[in-house]
């Protein structure tokens, strides 16, 4: 892990941004060029072999609402520099969970596309692909998705990738629930785990698991013996180097971009809140943090990851945890910010689990706190009510290696705190509609603008030193 945060903070400097109070249409110049990592990263340019996935064309545009609150700048004396409506999450959702991306499943032609989309807007503002490991595309981490044999025959049969998905009743998954990776380079206390969730899901199905060979516990290739590989999946990812003296650690923030995928009559479950919402305000918040580091104001590096097979069972964050790329190793990691379901309910709450593995506070609740009151127009209510979905939600595989987590959520159906999902939770019709209803399309515009000061102070954070 990266150096301890230090609860004393030095004077931040302020983002310029497109926030849901101050919206501009003006598009942001070109970059002719990405910006260089010198420390091992390769460049974002074009290079020979390398194809993204055809995208779908965008769906019709919707009349979206516009923020609640305009306020326009007089041309003659700007205050910021103008950025598009790519900092819009709004604009980002309704490609996200159109019905060309057709669920977004893990895998699917409708993912790639979802991560060709993400590459092509984080190139666009010149992030670089950290992943050497891939030089055939560095801004992608690819796996293969498995499942236990029986476990899901009728599925299967019908080309869905789960037959019950209609509806879960609870928030998120138990890491591999419903899928998982398997590879030699899977390590111990992964594997256990894996061990674990396949004499759970066999006796869930009513069947016997296969007993080990040898001791208690079932090698790889034990478990490729009762599993069948449903295809390739990916993380998409793209780095913002610092520009500060602690340039070499990262503060990592995610989201899943990845859904459930369609019914067995081919109806999308478009999951415009789960999670084309957290995937597109980490996309909206990119212009502004690449103007931060473009002035010498990010200190740490920040790395954006949109997992894939999150939906499996948190497969593609374990992935990377368990794979770490050159240069961010758990050592160089200096927090974690996983952004999941924040399109629903008032624009006024917010749930946050800050917390580690103990149930005890990490540095982020501070900041947390510090970047609320930032704003222009505070959340109301912070509430810290979901701690029971810490261990169901991507974070959790970095939480597990003591790293520092932040999980931002929407909330639940009580605005002061507890209460239900919302009813569409993994269900045909959470889509973009129901953002629009909800709050306009301002809730997720404002999630943006914490995430926005949230990163900006954990990236400038003074820090101590490690005890060794």
């Amino acid at each position: 892990m990266a150096s301890k945060i230090n609860d004393s903070s030095r004077p931040l400097t302020s983002v310029s941004r497109l926030s849901s109070q101050d919206a501009r249409s003006a598009e942001a110049k070109t970059r002719n060029r990405p910006i260089a990592w010198k420390d091992g990263f390769e460049s974002s340019g074009a290079r020979p072999g390398s194809k993204l996935p055809q995208l779908p064309a965008p769906p019709p545009v919707l009349s979206l609402p516009p923020p609640a609150t305009t306020t326009p700048v007089p041309p003659e004396a700007p205050t910021e520099p103008p950025v598009s409506d790519d900092s819009d999450p709004m604009k980002h959702i309704e490609y996200l969970a159109s019905d060309a991306l057709q669920g977004r499943d893990s895998p699917s032609a409708g993912l790639d596309a979802a991560s060709a989309y993400v590459q092509a807007h984080a190139e666009k503002y010149g992030l670089v692909g950290p992943n050497s490991n891939n030089p055939e595309n560095p801004f992608q981490q690819k796996f293969n998705v498995y499942s236990w044999l029986g476990a899901d025959k009728a599925g299967e049969a019908a080309g869905a990738a789960h037959a019950g998905h209609a509806e879960h009743k609870q928030f998120g998954h138990e890491t591999f629930q419903e899928g998982f990776y398997l590879d030699e380079k899977m390590p111990k206390d992964t594997l256990k785990l894996l061990n674990q969730q396949y004499e759970q899901t066999m006796k869930a199905a009513g069947q016997s698991a296969v007993p080990a060979r040898s001791g208690k516990q079932r090698g790889v290739e034990e478990l490729k013996q009762v599993a069948t590989a449903t295809g390739q999946a990916v993380n998409t990812m793209a780095m913002l180097p610092g520009t500060g003296p602690h340039k070499d650690e990262v503060i990592v923030v995610m989201a899943h971009l990845d859904h459930v995928g369609v019914d067995r009559k081919g109806n999308a479950y478009n999951g415009a809140d789960d999670n084309a919402s957290g995937s597109a305000v980490l996309m909206a918040a990119v212009p502004e943090l690449a103007e931060a580091a473009k002035n010498g104001k990010l200190d740490r590096s920040v790395l954006f990851v949109w997992t894939g097979a999150e939906e499996k069972g948190l497969v593609g964050s374990q992935y990377f945890v368990d794979h770490p790329i050159p240069g961010v190793e758990l050592k160089n990691i200096a927090g974690v910010i996983n952004t999941d379901m924040v399109g629903r309910w008032d624009d006024q709450r917010l749930s946050v689990v800050d917390t580690n593995t103990k149930g005890q506070p990490n540095y982020f609740r501070d900041v947390v706190d510090q970047a609320n009151q930032q704003l222009a127009d505070p959340f109301d209510r912070i509430n810290r009510d979901i701690n029971v979905y810490r261990d169901r939600q991507d974070g959790a595989s970095f939480g597990r290696k003591g790293e520092d987590v932040l999980f931002l959520f929407e909330g639940l159906s009580n605005p002061e705190g507890g209460g239900d999902l919302i009813p569409e939770y993994h269900r045909q019709d959470d889509d973009i509609e129901k953002i629009i209803e909800d709050n306009g399309g301002n809730k997720p515009r404002r999630v943006k603008d914490l995430l926005l000061n949230v990163i900006n102070i954990a990236a400038n954070r003074t820090t101590e030193p490690q005890p060794k």
